[in-house]
Parts: structure tokens; sequence; C-alpha cells
């Protein structure tokens, strides 16, 4: 069986040599471009079944990161529980260094931190702004649709897709 490019070449050839045929050529031209047809049709179900397969996989790999991220969470929470335990226990007791030869622990003092009481009364001099904008695509091409010029912008035919159900 050809690759699916080489079968798409070949159609357009004859399909080409079909318009300007003579008719006993034009038929004898339709008959092979019917049996290269039902080849790209093979191949394309052929394609379709990796893809299918292919989407098989993609859920499993997709449970397994769902697993394992969780799994890295759960952890995570562990270590630092731990860690806070140790700290807490070392400040409690007021030890501030745990020598061992792989490691050294150590209890440091705590830096000063700001905290909010109430934003609204922090002077403007503190306080920082952001602005963004962007495009609203939606908007715009709901515009474009309904005949406005948009200065900026314009519609185009985006790729075509393939649904495989």
């Amino acid at each position: 069986m050809s690759a699916l490019y080489t079968i798409t070449e070949q159609f357009k050839q004859l399909a080409v040599l079909a318009e300007t045929a003579d008719e006993d050529l034009a038929i004898a031209l339709r008959d092979t471009m019917e049996g290269i047809e039902g080849e790209f049709q093979e191949k394309g179900q052929a394609i379709a079944m990796v893809t299918l397969n292919l989407d098989g996989d993609l859920e499993a790999i997709q449970s397994q990161i769902d697993r394992l991220t969780e799994r890295k969470r759960v952890i995570t929470n562990r270590r630092e529980s731990l860690k806070e335990y140790l700290r807490q226990n070392m400040e409690a007791s007021g030890i501030t260094k745990i020598a061992h030869p792989l490691f050294t622990i150590t209890c440091g003092k705590g830096k000063p931190i700001v905290v909010i009481d109430d934003e609204k009364a922090i002077p403007d001099e503190f306080m920082r702004t952001s602005v963004s904008s962007i495009p609203d695509k939606a908007q715009i091409a709901k515009a474009i649709k309904e005949g406005s010029d948009v200065p900026g912008a314009h519609t185009e035919i985006g790729k075509s897709s393939i649904s495989i159900k």
C-alpha cells in the first residue's frame, strides 16, 4: 500500500488529466480514480484507527499524571507537616541546632513580614496598580460578521479539522 501523500498526488494528477481528456480516456481515468479513492479511504481508516489507539494511550497517561500529581501533593504536604512539627518543637524546647554527619538542622529566628489589616486605609503611594488589556476576539469576530470594519483585525479561514468518533 502506498503512502497517503503518494495516493493524494496520484489522485490530483489523474483529476487534472480527466478534465482535458476525451470521453473514452476520461472514463478510464475515472475508473482508475475510483480505485485510488478506495485505497485512499483504506489508508484514512488505518490512520483513524491509529489515532483512536493514541487517544487511549493519552487517557492512560493522563490518568497516571493525575495519580502521580496527587501522590506528589500528599508527599509534599507530609514533608511540610514534618518540617513544621520539627520547627515547632525545636522552638518550644529552645534547641536551635541539630548536627548529623549528613546534614545540619538549624532553626533560625523569624523575619519581619507585612500583614495588611485594612487595604483601603493604605495610602496610594504604597499601592501598586496593574492594568492589562487584550483583544476580545469573540467580540471582534461578532462585529466583523455583522459587517463592521475593525481596524487592526480581520477574519480568515483556519485549518480544516478531523473528527474521529
